[in-house]
């Protein structure tokens, strides 16, 4: 692992920043390449990125403020100490989805239309972020004796506890980059073509983003070791994921009495 990826003495470039900043700028550079697709001018795309970019921002702080509240109040954790940690994905995504609504109403944009790219475009940006994790040693697995362990720790500014330095760990970080890689190939081969075509009402990308992704983070909270149980056994992001996955299928039943449009030539 590294946390820090270069290290000039006067500032350093930490791993974790890196990547989610390189998370970012490829979700950026797949929206603009379908910025007239989404009916936005370059005034109101670059409005709607800075929008949501603070939504998530503010959001998944905030998140990380309610989930860790105990730990926080102990001294263990410094929240504001540092902005390169201390964010939960979930909240990071309401506090995006509440900024495009703000955006909708002052653009007069069609929302579902517009977050079916933006859904896409969150999947390809998280999956290189959570290289970051896996650099700096945070979002951490369970311990296993299976061949393709990593071994975390070792590092003054690692994330992972002590007790788990060289510890082969699952490499949870990968699981959900990979799994965050298909399911955006997934959306832009095969569900954009088909809303586009007029197969499939606007909405249905960012949903099967929602559900997809719930159903992804569900999946990888049981090899994750940085998360306890919340209630039932279950983690506060899988419950999120649950409470997600049911949110989607319902605004699934809701597009589909909703008569999709017609692309030039669709069937």
């Amino acid at each position: 692992m590294f946390p820090v990826l270069l290290d000039l003495k006067v500032v350093q470039v930490p791993a974790y920043g890196f990547f989610v900043a390189l998370g970012y700028l490829v979700s950026i550079l797949w929206l603009k390449a379908s910025r007239s697709e989404m009916g936005l001018s370059d005034d109101q795309f670059w409005f709607v990125i800075y929008a949501v970019f603070i939504g998530a921002l503010v959001g998944g702080k905030l998140m990380f403020l309610a989930v860790e509240w105990r730990r926080l109040l102990s001294g263990e954790l410094r929240s504001f100490a540092d902005l390169r940690y201390g964010f939960v994905f979930f909240g990071g995504f309401f506090g995006a989805c509440l900024a495009g609504l703000y955006c909708r109403r002052r653009f007069n944009l069609d929302y579902l239309a517009t977050a079916d790219h933006f859904g896409p475009a969150l999947a390809l940006g998280h999956a290189v972020g959570r290289l970051g994790c896996l650099a700096s040693g945070c979002c951490y697995g369970r311990p296993t004796g299976l061949p393709w362990g990593v071994r975390l720790g070792s590092h003054p500014l690692s994330t992972t506890p002590p007790e788990l330095w060289g510890v082969p760990l699952h490499p949870a970080q990968l699981y959900e980059a990979a799994g965050n890689l298909v399911i955006a190939v997934l959306l832009i081969k095969a569900v954009l073509p088909r809303i586009r075509r007029g197969g499939l009402a606007p909405g249905a990308a960012f949903l099967g983003y929602v559900a997809l992704y719930s159903c992804l983070r569900f999946g990888v909270e049981f090899f994750r070791a940085d998360d306890r149980g919340f209630l039932l056994g279950l983690s506060v992001a899988q419950w999120t994921a649950l409470a997600c996955l049911t949110a989607a299928l319902v605004g699934f039943g809701v597009i589909r009495r909703t008569p999709p449009r017609r692309g030039e030539g669709g069937s």
